[in-house]
């Protein structure tokens, strides 16, 4: 059996994914109240990992936005323009 990957170590879809699937079964009210309480800590840190990672992301934008003569300058990821 393969080891269990590591929350903090998961791709951003896999995360996400995770999330939704831990939303979901907190919204279908099935779960004990240990069970909700474990599964809603673990929503809480792969939420964590999502903004961690969109956050990477958008620095990344920021610090590298190709103008039309191929040159690279910065611009805000607020100020892009289209």
């Amino acid at each position: 059996m393969p080891a269990k990957k590591k929350i903090k170590d998961l791709k951003f879809e896999e995360a996400l994914s995770k999330l939704e699937n831990n939303v979901k079964l907190l919204e279908s009210g099935s779960l004990s109240l240990e069970e909700a309480l474990e599964v809603f800590k673990e929503g809480v840190e792969l939420s964590q990992v999502c903004h961690d990672k969109l956050n990477t992301v958008q620095q990344e934008v920021q610090k590298v936005i190709v103008t039309s003569e191929q040159n690279y300058k910065y611009v805000p990821f607020g100020e892009v323009e289209e």
